[in-house]
């Protein structure tokens, strides 16, 4: 989710986000780490997951069966 927002603190710099539901004034939320109450609403951008694919041109001899190991 791009541009989500986080809540930061200004003494330990813990980011946290706020509970469902609640509203966004900094005025009522407290730091979980430490208390304060001293937060920054703070805007977040991750970056978009990675997306795995097959190689293409992969020779199926390669690839080669699992290892049969007897157990005695």
């Amino acid at each position: 989710m791009p541009g989500s927002s986080e809540y930061e603190c200004g003494e330990c710099r813990h980011r946290f986000r706020a509970p469902e539901g609640a509203p966004r004034d900094v005025r009522m939320l407290m730091c979980p780490a430490c208390g304060s109450i001293d937060l920054n609403l703070v805007t977040v951008e991750r970056p978009a997951p990675p997306v795995l694919r097959a190689r293409e041109g992969t020779p199926a001899d390669l690839w080669r069966a699992p290892r049969q190991t007897k157990l005695s």
